[in-house]
């Protein structure tokens, strides 16, 4: 009979799991393979977390999201200058849209996301591993908890 899995060892499995669907798009099947998880819990995964949304959101690049964001910024902008004297500022409903994009667009310049957290951590890993493996192991564990913790 097969050993339980922890929680740490399926949280594990499942993020890998969302990577292989979403940045790797792999089958459902051949991500089964690779992990070790049934294709029926793999295709409960990718509805309960959206992971095709995901999947679609990670074809744009940051640059293309933020060239999109600030196109349709200068958009509204445009629309708000083309109005009459003395009627040229935002509604309510257009001031709310600007100002969630103007914070999107913030956030996107600030904040670094989680996949592009990862690179960074296995090439900083890579890296340590030719010069001390026992340090790269020491260091995986906290590199392991903190991508973990980010993922709460």
């Amino acid at each position: 009979m097969a050993e339980r899995k922890t929680k740490a060892q399926l949280e594990r499995d499942r993020y890998n799991a969302q990577v292989l669907y979403t940045r790797e798009r792999l089958t459902q099947k051949e991500i089964a393979e690779k992990t070790g998880v049934s294709e029926k819990t793999i295709g409960k995964w990718v509805v309960d977390g959206g992971w095709d949304k995901l999947q679609k959101n990670f074809l744009l690049t940051r640059e293309e999201q933020m060239g999109m964001m600030l196109d349709e910024l200068n958009e509204i902008n445009a629309y708000i200058k083309s109005l009459p004297a003395g009627f040229r500022f935002a509604d309510a409903k257009l001031g709310d849209v600007r100002r969630k994009l103007v914070k999107d667009i913030k956030e996107l310049e600030t904040k670094a996301a989680l996949p592009e957290i990862i690179a960074a951590l296995k090439i900083l890993l890579d890296f340590i591993r030719k010069v001390n493996l026992q340090d790269a192991q020491l260091l995986s564990k906290y590199c392991d908890a903190l991508i973990k913790s980010l993922l709460r």
